[in-house]
Parts: structure tokens; C-alpha cells; sequence
């Protein structure tokens, strides 16, 4: 029973690599520089104060979504797996989705809800790939249901403050390895799951943000969205693989619990995360800048409980690192009813090189972004695209889990965002 509950427990890391900020097809094809321009709903993620400067706007329903392709390929390195060995993720699509509703109250005031998925990617290797006792699929989700308010204090100067509802769920599955008595070789006895449960696995966090028309066509923005705590409940379980020798079958069910579920819990820190944005705009063009940190460093360890069998509780080491973000975009209003994005991003990963893994191999992200909108006085069209890069990172022979190699890979993004104005 004790190697039962230790193989069943994967590191439940997680980086940048899981995380979202493409939340307007605009805002993304202009690399989420918005801080400091937050003139359409999507500043209720960006920047909420800029909501106070379009109350002119009416009642305004954004609404999008955002498919996204990752592709990522292993090369192993010694000791294990060995230089030589390569493995790509199989392909999976997210659809990450953008939902925001804004409702001035006067001339100065305007409330607001949002609802988008912070998080929503995840990894799926092959059923024969090396790392599969590792990790074969990882899926980490998370909503956020927002309610806000911005109130403008001049007519150059405003501030926003929202609650955040979030809530998340976690899906994982590895392979359980033993070496057969019969032959002496490593063999495939399980698959094990672990997945959150119920209808718990909540908590609530707030932001707040400034943004101030400091004359000349330049605003200053800045936005805080504040970290948060989730005390995750799941179950995990075992799914038999037959090896071929019956004894050695029924040995392993009495080892391990291929008949009931293990009761797991665990709690994980979300960080917190600050933008300072510097944008100019004319009637033709709009230029902006910002820079970020996402608080990562909170992610230091990881305690994983057995509530019904707490001897075999563990700790598992993280050590991540606060990250910083890079973000420049420029949009040209080309003509009445047309737009043109660009931008480029450069993101920190805040993942140390020894926890990368087959559940994350996270890397420095550079994106190159473009995008197109159709506009008319009560209706937007924004049409976004993102190629990211993510620079091959090797663990260095210095993988906790013994598996090291490089991990290097790209993402396509691609959505549409629809905003009406009433």
C-alpha cells in the first residue's frame, strides 16, 4: 500500500505554461499591451479604471473565444532517457473563452461582470513515451467570474476595483511501473488518476486599477490582481493493465487499490500579478508598452495529504521564482470602419530548471502578434493571432525526477471577439 499512494502522487507544478492572458482578440493581437489603452471591456482583465472612461459607450456585451494549439517535443539527454530519445505532445485544441458585460450608471460610474478561464491548457504524451511514469496527460482549468465597478474621480483621472468568484479543477494521469518478478523488466501494471471533486475547490480574489490621461495623448495605467488560496479535494485511482502472468496480476491487486478510490487533498497558491502600462494614441494610431511581474515565488512547495491515511503524506519541492513580462503593441485605425493590430511579448517562466517535467517543461515565451478589426458605431469585429516560441530549455542533468532532456516548442493562437454596443 505504501508504493500505491506514493506512485499515485504526481508534483502538481504548474508555470506560465498553464496560464492564460489572451482575454479580447484585440487586446492579443496587440500582445495584451492594454494596461495603459483599456478603452474596450476587455480592461475588466487588463486594467478595470479604464472602464470609467466609456460610459459614453452605452450598455456594452464583449464576447469571444480563443483556440489554442500548443506543440512541444522532448529530447532526451543523459543519464535518462538518454541522448537520441525524442517524444512529441500528442495534439490537443483549447478554447479558452472571453465574456464581459459593461453597464454605465451615470456619467462617472459603471459596473461590470466578467467570466473568462485563467487557466486552461495542458500536456498529453503518447501511451509509450518514456516519461509516462511521470506524467501522461495533464489538464489544469480554472474560471473566474468577476463583478466591478470604475469610477472616474476627474476627467482625466479614474480607478477600478473588482471581486473575483474563482474556481479551478485539476485532471492527471501517469503510468505505474514494476519491475515483474517473472522477467526482471519494468512493466505496466496501472494507470493511475488523480482528479479533483465536488463543488468545492473555490476561492475569492480582488483587483484594483488607475489609469490617468496624462495629456499629449498619453495615459498611465496600472492594474493589481491579487493572488489566492485553493484547497483542492480529489480522489485518485488505479486501473489495472495486465501483464500476462496471472500470479504476478493478482499480486499486484493485493498491493495495490485497483478496487476503491484514495481520498487526496492538497492546497495551491495562485499568484498574484502587477502591470505598469505607458500608451500614446492620436486619432490614427495607438502605441503601448507595459511591463509585469507574475508572484510566482509563492509556488515554493506543494504538501499533498492522505486524509484516511496520513503516514503517507508528503511535501513536494517547487521553488519557483517571481517572473517578469514584456509587452509592446500598436494599433492603426486604418480607415472608418477598419483597424490593424501588432504586437510582442517576451514572458519570463518561473519554473526552475530542476522541476521541469513531462507534466511541465515550461520556457522563456516570445510572441509575435497580429490582428484585424471591422468596426461600426454599435458594432466590433476583432480578429487576433499569436505565434509563440518557446525557446528550448534543458533541465541540465539536474531533473528532481531523474528525467532530463530539453524541452522545446511553439503555439498558435487564434480567436474572434464580437462586441455590441446598446
Amino acid at each position: 500500500m505504501v508504493t500505491a499512494m506514493l506512485l499515485i502522487t504526481p508534483s502538481l507544478s504548474f508555470g506560465s505554461g498553464f496560464a492564460l492572458f489572451e482575454h479580447g482578440n484585440r487586446g492579443m493581437a496587440m500582445a495584451g499591451a492594454m494596461t495603459a489603452v483599456a478603452d474596450d471591456p476587455s480592461a475588466l482583465f487588463w486594467n478595470p479604471a479604464g472602464m470609467a472612461f466609456q460610459t459614453d459607450e452605452g450598455v456594452q456585451l464583449m464576447a469571444g473565444v480563443v483556440l489554442v494549439q500548443i506543440d512541444q517535443t522532448f529530447y532526451g539527454e543523459p543519464l535518462y532517457p538518454g541522448d537520441g530519445y525524442i517524444a512529441e505532445l500528442r495534439e490537443q485544441t483549447f478554447t479558452p473563452i472571453h465574456l464581459y458585460l459593461g453597464i454605465p450608471v451615470n456619467d462617472r460610474l459603471e459596473v461590470s461582470v466578467s467570466l473568462y478561464n485563467p487557466w486552461g491548457l495542458g500536456t498529453y504524451w503518447d501511451d509509450d513515451f518514456l516519461g509516462r511514469y511521470i506524467s501522461t496527460k495533464a489538464d489544469i482549468e480554472g474560471w473566474n467570474l468577476g463583478l466591478s465597478m470604475a469610477y472616474q474621480l476627474s476627467e482625466n483621472f479614474a480607478f477600478g476595483l473588482g471581486f473575483d468568484f474563482v474556481y479551478s479543477s485539476i485532471q492527471l494521469r501517469r503510468t505505474v511501473g514494476q519491475i515483474n518478478p517473472f522477467n526482471q523488466r519494468l512493466t505496466d501494471v496501472a494507470d493511475a488518476f488523480l482528479r479533483t471533486s465536488g463543488t468545492g475547490n473555490t476561492s475569492f480574489a480582488w483587483n484594483a486599477g488607475l489609469l490617468w490621461k496624462i495629456g499629449s495623448g498619453f495615459q498611465l495605467g496600472a492594474l493589481y490582481r491579487s493572488g489566492y488560496q485553493i484547497d483542492f479535494e480529489g480522489k485518485g485511482s488505479f486501473n489495472q493493465i495486465p501483464t500476462g502472468y496471472p500470479e504476478y496480476d493478482a499480486l499486484l491487486g493485493t498491493i495495490l487499490p485497483f478496487d476503491s478510490d484514495t481520498p487526496i487533498t492538497t492546497s495551491l497558491e495562485y499568484p498574484d500579478f502587477w502591470t505598469l502600462g505607458l500608451s500614446w494614441q492620436n486619432e490614427r494610431w495607438t502605441v503601448s508598452g507595459q511591463y509585469g511581474v507574475m508572484g510566482w515565488a509563492v509556488f515554493d512547495e506543494l504538501s499533498i495529504v492522505f486524509p484516511e491515511e496520513p503516514q503517507f503524506s508528503q511535501v513536494v519541492r517547487e521553488d519557483y521564482e517571481n517572473a517578469a513580462q514584456w509587452r509592446i503593441g500598436a494599433e492603426l485605425r486604418a480607415s472608418q470602419h477598419w483597424a490593424l493590430q501588432v504586437g510582442y511579448l517576451f514572458d519570463e517562466t518561473g519554473q526552475p530548471i530542476e522541476s521541469m517535467s513531462p507534466l511541465l517543461g515550461d520556457g522563456d515565451r516570445t510572441g509575435y502578434c497580429a490582428g484585424v478589426s471591422y468596426l461600426t458605431d454599435s458594432f466590433r469585429l476583432d480578429i487576433g493571432y499569436m505565434r509563440l516560441e518557446f525557446g528550448g530549455r534543458s533541465t541540465e542533468g539536474t531533473a528532481w525526477d531523474g528525467f532530463d532532456g530539453t524541452y522545446d516548442g511553439s503555439g498558435n493562437l487564434a480567436g474572434a471577439t464580437f462586441t455590441f454596443k446598446f
